[in-house]
């Protein structure tokens, strides 16, 4: 017999990774309401943005986040 996980079963412990979770779902279900034709260049955005989500959780570093980073808590030029 299979069975499906749902969200009663899921136990997230670190904030963060809720945050993301849910984050990331909220551009998922932004992707689901759009029209592919119309929408396609949105929808492909709503789908970055949640991988984007996903990469936080998991480890992804992107370079924009390192250099956001960099200039928000450090002082340069001071």
């Amino acid at each position: 017999e299979l069975k499906f996980i749902t969200s009663e079963d899921i136990l997230i412990t670190r904030e963060r990774h809720r945050q993301h979770l849910e984050q990331s779902l909220n551009y998922l279900k932004n992707f689901e309401e759009k029209n592919e034709a119309e929408d396609f260049d949105k929808a492909a955005e709503d789908l970055r943005l949640a991988t984007r989500h996903l990469g936080m959780i998991v480890g992804k570093v992107d370079v924009e986040e390192i250099l956001g980073s960099i200039f928000n808590d450090f002082c340069i030029g001071k």
